[in-house]
Parts: structure tokens; C-alpha cells; sequence
């Protein structure tokens, strides 16, 4: 009987564990996708695509703080961008819409690049990247991603692969935009900010299964 009773509050002791820290985990899944990284003056500002505004500010934001002089945005694929073309119809891209409000902030054109390449995805970015610097196109051994918070984990990781698949010694430093409209500390709360970690977590599950190698 008495074996009995302490097993059962063994169970519930070790199930009350196991609830506590999963509601831990739940509550900080936010702040893990987060990285933050102290700036440190670097060779080139680095924005990745996705959403726009915020991470265009914090990069102006970064480069007037005198943390680098380079800015360097990869060219990414919009679907059906071409078929407007061949109709006379122009778009510009996200990588030229970034460079256009950067210019409009007083940033000088010539400090501004946009690496050529049709980019679908955070990887493709790093690996153009990672083959415009082992081309020798530009001298570069630290750059300072930015990108939205949630989304700062992540990158950080597939760039700094990236990197040391191509045998370069660069070092990444993220820097999230503070513009962004995600709250980690209480995510679960909006349903955008949700999606995002939902997301987030399945992607950077997929990338170190299947991509990274």
C-alpha cells in the first residue's frame, strides 16, 4: 500500500516536472528565436529579404551607428515578376525597394550593393553570399545580419554554415530589427506572432535534419 501511494506521487511529482517545464519552454519559445549579438564595427551590413520596412530602419539605424560601410542586400525571386516585364509592366524588387528607401535616408548609392542571384529562401541568401566572398568580390570577414527577430536564429545558423561549407572565416553578428511588430515575451498572445513561431520552430527543425549537410 505504502509502495503503491509513493509510486503515485512519484508520478504525479514527475508529471507536475514535465508540465512546468513545457510551460517554461512554451513561454520562452519567443526569446530563443530572438538573437541578439552585441555590435561590433564589421566589414558589412547584411539585410535578408522578407519583410521590409523594419529591417530596412534597422539597418540604417546600425550603419549610422558607424558599425559598417558596406551594405549588401541578395537579390530574391518574386514569382510572376517576369511575365509583368515581358508585358512592359516594372516592378521593382524587394532588394531595389530597400536600396531605394536606404538612398532616401542619406545612405550614399555607392556603399550599397545587391548581389545578384534568384533567392527563395534565408539559405540561398548565405550561399550567394558565402560564393560572391570565396570569389574574392568583396573583402569581408564579419558581417552583421539584420532581419526580423523572430527569424534571427535561424539565419544566424545558416549563415554561419554557409560560411564554414565554403572554408571562410567570417564571423556573424545579428542584429533583429527593432521595429518589428513581434513580442517574444508573450507571442501566444498575437495570433501573426504565433504563426511566426510555429513556423520558425519547423523550419529550423527541417534545416538541421535535412539541409545543413
Amino acid at each position: 500500500m505504502i509502495k503503491k501511494r509513493s509510486r503515485r506521487w512519484f508520478i504525479a511529482g514527475l508529471l507536475l516536472a514535465i508540465f512546468i517545464l513545457i510551460l517554461f519552454l512554451f513561454r520562452h519559445a519567443g526569446n530563443y528565436l530572438v538573437k541578439t549579438d552585441h555590435l561590433q564595427s564589421s566589414d558589412a551590413i547584411v539585410i535578408l529579404m522578407g519583410s521590409t520596412v523594419d529591417r530596412v530602419l534597422e539597418a540604417n539605424d546600425v550603419y549610422k551607428a558607424g558599425m559598417a560601410e558596406k551594405i549588401l542586400i541578395i537579390n530574391n525571386i518574386q514569382l510572376g515578376r517576369e511575365e509583368l516585364e515581358a508585358q512592359g509592366i516594372f516592378v521593382p524588387t524587394q532588394a531595389q525597394l530597400a536600396i531605394k528607401a536606404l538612398s532616401k535616408m542619406h545612405i550614399p548609392d555607392s556603399l550599397m550593393f545587391i548581389l545578384p542571384g534568384s533567392a527563395v529562401r534565408t539559405r540561398d541568401e548565405a550561399d550567394t553570399l558565402a560564393k560572391a566572398i570565396a570569389r574574392n568580390e568583396f573583402d569581408i570577414k564579419s558581417v552583421i545580419l539584420v532581419s526580423s527577430p523572430a527569424h534571427m536564429r535561424r539565419s544566424s545558423m545558416i549563415f554561419k554554415n554557409s560560411f564554414k561549407k565554403h572554408n571562410l572565416d567570417v564571423k556573424v553578428i545579428s542584429a533583429p530589427s527593432k521595429y518589428s511588430d513581434f513580442h517574444p515575451e508573450q507571442w501566444w498572445k498575437y495570433r501573426e506572432n504565433a504563426k511566426y513561431v510555429f513556423l520558425e520552430y519547423i523550419k529550423i527543425i527541417f534545416y538541421l535534419l535535412f539541409e545543413q549537410w
